[in-house]
Formats: structure tokens, sequence, C-alpha cells
């Protein structure tokens, strides 16, 4: 099973991210998130405050990416996953729990299945699901 390494965790939970979606017809979108943890082995969740056209691409094709990088730009990676959008349950629970949400609208859960994980930097596959 792939498992998303420390050192992309760190990086991960402390920056900026841009996460990509697209639409049922392939146009894409990204935007920048803050809200967003490992929460398993190849699992991430991220909070939708914001979310407008991601919300709607997310219901129509759950193949996603997130990318992010250093301020250094020492280190970059991509990992690419499947998400399912939630509105109740123990995940939407969590984000609703979460400091990092307070005074945020947190309308709902993204978890995210990793598939692949990207070193940019380096451009090369670290790790994925097939392999």
């Amino acid at each position: 099973m792939l498992q998303i390494p420390v050192e992309v965790k760190k990086l991960l939970e402390k920056s900026i991210i841009a996460f990509g979606t697209c639409d049922k017809l392939m146009r894409p979108n990204v935007i920048a998130i803050a809200c967003c943890k490992v929460v398993g082995p190849n699992q991430v969740l991220i909070t939708d405050n914001f979310f407008n056209k991601t919300y709607k691409n997310l219901l129509e094709n759950s193949q996603v990416s997130l990318s992010f990088w250093d301020e250094t730009g020492n280190q970059a990676f991509q990992l690419k996953g499947n998400a399912q959008y939630m509105t109740s349950g123990d995940w939407k629970k969590r984000v609703d729990t979460d400091p990092v949400n307070t005074g945020l609208p947190h309308k709902g859960a993204v978890l995210v299945n990793i598939t692949e994980i990207w070193d940019l930097k380096n451009h090369q596959l670290i790790c994925s699901q097939d392999y």
C-alpha cells in the first residue's frame, strides 16, 4: 500500500497548496488551500471553506491533484488521487472541530485517497499504488 513519506507530510501540512480539479469536460481549475492534513497512510483531508467551481468539479470528477513546495524551492511535491466530498459523517465532524477552521464556514470535507506521489524538483515518481 502507498504511504505518504514523513518529509512529504511535514511539508504538506505547513504549506499553501495548489489544489487542482477538472469538470466532466476536463476543464481544469486550481485554487489555493491551507486547511489540509494527512489523516492516514495514504489519505489527506481537506476542508471546503470557500469552494465554488472546485465543489462542482468534485461532484463531476473525483480525480484531483495537490502541489506544494517550500520557500526555497528545494522541495516540491505533487500528490494525485481520488476525492470524496462529504457534508456529514465522521470526516465532516473532524473538519468542524479542527481549530484551524475556527471562524471559517467549513462547508464540507474532502477525503483524498492518494494514488501517486511525485518529487517535482527531481522529476520522478516517488510511489504509486500501481507499483
